[in-house]
């Protein structure tokens, strides 16, 4: 338990049973899912952060986690790891023009409905999802729509 918290385990968890589904290992994708609901209830809550506090976040992710990430995937000559941190740095930018929105016109999101890629966070504000993914090319029926509480 050093080296993770409750919550990073809980989201290894997640992953592994997403996996585990795609490859219809359902007894597995059961346990792993049970493991992931014991690690987020198990999680502290950090309280509700402001939106300004969320965009510092995206900011240093931004200014300085993706360039040594990629400095390092570019040493290793990792391709794959090398498109997943493009993807990553695009809806991670995407996410901080969608906080700037918000900050703006706070009832965003009662005005209109956004929607989520499961497969690499792109959020859409708009009436329906667009039909693939403009990141990660997957269909819409992995783009669903954020509730709201």
């Amino acid at each position: 338990m050093d080296r993770f918290n409750h919550g990073g385990l809980a989201v290894i968890c997640t992953n592994l049973r997403k996996a585990c589904e795609k490859q219809l290992r359902d007894e597995e994708a059961t346990l792993f899912g049970d493991l992931a609901a014991y690690f987020s209830g198990k999680t502290e809550s950090p309280g509700q952060a402001t939106l300004q506090e969320i965009g510092a976040v995206l900011d240093e992710e931004l200014a300085t986690l993706y360039p040594a990430a990629n400095e390092q995937a570019e040493a290793a000559g990792d391709r794959g790891a090398k498109r997943a941190l493009l993807w990553g740095e695009k809806v991670t930018r995407l996410h901080k023009s969608f906080l700037m929105r918000l900050e703006r016109n706070p009832k965003l999101l009662e005005e209109t409905p956004v929607w989520v890629c499961e497969s690499c966070g792109f959020l859409f504000v708009g009436a329906a999802p667009p039909a693939i993914c403009p990141i990660c090319k997957v269909p819409n029926i992995k783009i669903h729509r954020m509730e709201v509480r």
